[in-house]
């Protein structure tokens, strides 16, 4: 598929000569006609005029095509650097309507997967990088040698599969036996592509996103594509390497969930309130966790769990980690303007922000903005977070920590590689999930995981906070396990700035005067 120009040479050639033979046939027809027509009759004239159609129909089709090749290589040349013939967009429908025709009859699953080897704000090359340029072309030639290369990959593969590239993304439809071969054919092309990004040090992030669709022989093939593109800008939006379509991902934030929601934060309807860290060792507060609120003027005031996911529904989630957190700076830096107690503050990221190319240059411009120093400052993330791009992560970690930004790891214990994560990822502090507390007093293997948890982290060097303390059973028993820091509603529910201020300067947990 991928080819270079010169390679077509002998075929442009061959074409040329026949074009210009056809021509002169046609020339000799027409000089002849009149003389067939009177001597053999009306009917050998019509005969010779379909036949003359029939010709020029066909160097009409020819010249079509050629001009269709042309464009085609025009337009590769552009997007990726090489004057190939790799199918466009076009010629991928063309194509996947004439293999819907031929092995119609082979009984075969169906399935369009949209793929792209980094978020599509990178892999579309809006400002034409030639790095970039260079990525795309080497997966393109790589899918050719992967399908149409020699050996049994070929034998096996040829004739059930069609791919393209069209504006930052791969298209690839496949015939294949069962979703475990679709599954398993893009994990092997993810390796490959990490593998090319490793090969040409390529310098942005590599992170392909795979979106796949199974349709029908009936479906329009546009809305097969549609479907693939959806599942894996889901994908990208959740990190996920393969994302499967599900009819749920067409439903959207209404125009009114936007609004709303858009409308609440320049209000500033959204608020912050602060739930405040009991540590045992020092017997005072040593820091707080932000958490959103909305005073809504119609619902009233509302939890998260009421409107976090329409606003990722809404696309806003990132938005409202940002406002959270300039908020909370907002409040740091009152405090310290007025001379109060200041403790840091912990502010929960998405995903969506943390990966985001900007996150690192927004904290640090806003941090300056205040002028609130960096070690009053906590970033909270998920382990979920944390294991989407490992690499990143890291990467991530260790220039918030070069700041002088502590990073916490939120929900500890619950995801699939959470030993593995203290090992490899320099956080500052875990924090043992809820559902661990609520089931430590009357669970003894619960009891037992905890235990392992909090030595786990000790053996590392990080701090370990305990969630969800809600009763003095529970405090006995996560002080006799020799927790760090406690955090919860027997201590302190999440409450608005004024109160927490005054939370700070007077309680009935610390000895009078202490952290002033």
């Amino acid at each position: 598929m991928t080819h270079k120009l010169p390679k077509y040479l002998f075929f442009i050639i061959l074409f040329s000569v026949i074009f210009t033979g056809l021509i002169v046939f046609g020339t000799f027809i027409l000089t002849g006609l009149v003389q067939l027509a009177n001597a053999y009759g009306v009917s050998v004239y019509l005969g010779a005029m379909v036949a003359l159609g029939i010709v020029v129909a066909f160097a009409r089709t020819f010249y079509v095509h050629m001009a269709v090749r042309r464009q085609l290589r025009i337009e590769n040349l552009y997007v990726l650097g090489e004057a190939s013939s790799f199918y466009n967009l076009y010629e991928f429908q063309n194509r996947v309507r004439f293999m819907r025709v031929r092995y119609k009859k082979k009984k075969k699953l169906e399935y369009i997967v949209a793929f792209s080897f980094a978020s599509l704000s990178i892999s579309s090359n809006p400002r034409h990088n030639d790095e970039i340029t260079g990525f795309n072309r080497a997966i393109a030639n790589v899918l050719t040698n992967f399908f149409y290369g020699e050996g049994k990959q070929k034998k096996k593969l040829f004739r059930y599969n069609a791919f393209c590239f069209h504006r930052g993304e791969f298209f690839l439809y496949s015939f294949v036996e069962d979703d475990k071969q679709i599954n398993t054919l893009c994990e092997e092309l993810a390796q490959m592509i990490y593998n090319l990004g490793q090969e040409n040090h390529i310098r942005v992030m590599v992170q392909p996103f795979f979106g796949i669709y199974q349709c029908n022989p009936r479906e329009n093939i546009n809305y097969a594509i549609d479907n693939a593109q959806i599942a894996r800008s889901y994908g990208e939006d959740s990190f996920d390497t393969i994302t499967y379509f599900h009819d749920s991902f067409r439903t959207s934030a209404s125009s009114d969930d936007i609004t709303e929601l858009e409308k609440a934060m320049a209000n500033n309807e959204l608020v912050v309130y602060y739930q405040p860290k009991f540590s045992l060792k020092e017997k005072r507060f040593i820091s707080s966790e932000a958490l959103v609120r909305w005073n809504s003027p119609k619902y009233g005031l509302l939890s998260p769990a009421s409107f976090i996911e329409r606003a990722e529904n809404a696309g806003l989630i990132s938005q409202i980690d940002l406002y959270v957190f300039e908020h909370a700076l907002m409040d740091i830096a009152d405090q310290r303007r007025r001379g109060r107690r200041v403790i840091p503050v912990s502010v929960n990221f998405s995903l969506y922000e943390f990966f985001s190319p900007s996150f690192l240059n927004v904290i640090t411009g806003l941090l300056e903005q205040y002028k609130v120093p960096p070690t009053l400052i906590e970033v909270e993330i998920t382990e979920t977070t944390s294991q989407a791009n490992q690499f990143m992560s890291i990467s991530i970690i260790k220039k918030l920590k070069a700041l002088g930004v502590r990073v916490l790891m939120d929900d500890f214990g619950i995801g699939y590689s959470g030993i593995d994560n203290l090992r490899k990822i320099p956080f500052d502090a875990i924090k043992i999930d809820k559902s661990f507390t609520d089931a430590i007093v009357t669970d003894e293997k619960t009891r037992s995981i905890v235990k392992l948890l909090v030595d786990l982290g000790h053996m590392n060097g990080i701090e370990v906070i305990i969630e969800g303390v809600d009763n003095q059973q529970q405090v006995d028993i996560v002080k006799k396990m020799r927790l760090d820091t406690i955090q919860g509603f027997y201590y302190s529910k999440a409450i608005p700035f004024d109160k927490y201020e005054a939370f700070l300067k007077d309680n009935p947990f610390e000895k009078k005067g202490a952290g002033q």
